[in-house]
């Protein structure tokens, strides 16, 4: 999955502070511009990666917006802002370009099996998600309002890291409870003030929901049914920790925060992720049969070919009439069977 990136001109200012005359994005008291504080934690900016941008001229890595090699169509490079702050800027992240993510897939060895024609769809649904997980991060937010430390700063994404083959603790003990395994996982970084916290994002795919999906606009809250997120901050703090077996199901009982993702899965999504395993498991059989297959013939090949090298003519052409007659039998139980098989019935 590929996530935020930053866009190939900053509209951010030289220097590590927003100029008082551009004004302040984030409503505040007249204590100043928390943006602008000096206990702010993220005067530097990161890219993708996470690596601190040329603090001389905060410019990123390059946009990568040519086209892939061996790339069929012509891709989008626009690209969308999303509503996500950027902390140490008065912007906010932008989303990678249809042209970009493909280029990514290919970089990363993921190319194999996707489509251009698909990156538009990949994208929005991508874009989308980062939304929706946003959204969760500032219900959590919600009980840091209180604290006297963070409460006239606006919360700003600082850098985040994707995870996919790291289980967190949660989603492993799901695992062990029947529960499909996150097929990503983020780590974001959030920065209120000077106070980073760390928080963890796994996404579910419940496949059973799958034809009841809908290209999403960035906003849209519930186009996407087969996607689930489970968001919350690490137990990194003993602050968290009450957030997490505390504060957010208080939160929840009075119904100022989404109800939590089920511990358990439902029959229909266990069932499919079921079904979605045996298909795999099948089509890597069958690859690896073909693989022998080809194998096998390769060999037969090499070995005929090595014995018409050595044999005479006259073997050549008993071989010859060998074959001849072996492919007539074959041909001949290959119409005997489609025979049978048009005149079979229901029952058979």
């Amino acid at each position: 999955r590929e996530s935020f990136q930053e866009a190939p001109h900053s509209k951010e200012k030289e220097g590590p502070k927003i100029p008082p005359t551009s004004g302040c994005p984030v409503k505040h008291t007249n204590t100043g511009c928390p943006v602008q504080d000096k206990r702010y934690k993220a005067p530097v900016q990161y890219d993708v990666y996470g690596r601190a941008l040329d603090p001389r001229n905060k410019m990123p890595v390059s946009a990568q917006q040519a086209p892939a090699p061996d790339q069929s169509i012509e891709l989008s490079t626009e690209r969308v802002q999303s509503n996500i702050p950027k902390a140490g800027s008065d912007d906010t992240w932008q989303y990678p370009s249809p042209q970009m993510f493909w280029n990514a897939l290919v970089r990363k060895g993921k190319s194999v099996g996707a489509s251009e024609q698909d990156m538009e769809t990949v994208v929005a649904v991508h874009n989308n998600m980062n939304e929706l997980s946003w959204r969760n991060v500032l219900e959590w937010e919600q009980l840091r309002d209180k604290r006297e430390a963070t409460a006239n700063f606006e919360p700003r994404l600082s850098r985040f890291t994707g995870r996919p083959d790291e289980l967190s603790l949660k989603a492993q003990l799901k695992v062990w409870a029947g529960h499909p395994p996150p097929f990503d996982r983020h780590d974001w970084i959030v920065d209120r003030g000077g106070h980073e916290r760390r928080y963890i994002i796994d996404y579910y795919s419940d496949e059973s929901q799958a034809s009841m999906d809908e290209v999403p606009n960035l906003s849209d809250a519930d186009k996407i049914k087969s996607i689930r997120l489970d968001v919350r901050p690490a137990p990194d703090s003993f602050a968290a920790i009450l957030d997490i077996i505390l504060w957010m199901p208080y939160l929840r009982y009075q119904g100022k925060a989404q109800p939590a993702l089920p511990f358990f899965p439902s029959a229909t999504m266990r069932q499919a992720f079921l079904d979605g395993q045996k298909r795999q498991a099948q089509a890597l059989a069958d690859a690896q049969r073909a693989v022998r297959s080809k194998e096998t013939l390769e060999d037969t090949t090499t070995t005929i070919k090595n014995d018409a090298n050595k044999a005479s003519p006259r073997s050549t052409l008993n071989r010859k009439e060998t074959l001849n007659t072996l492919n007539a039998t074959i041909a001949k139980k290959c119409g005997d069977r489609f025979i049978a098989l048009r005149d079979c019935g229901d029952d058979d």
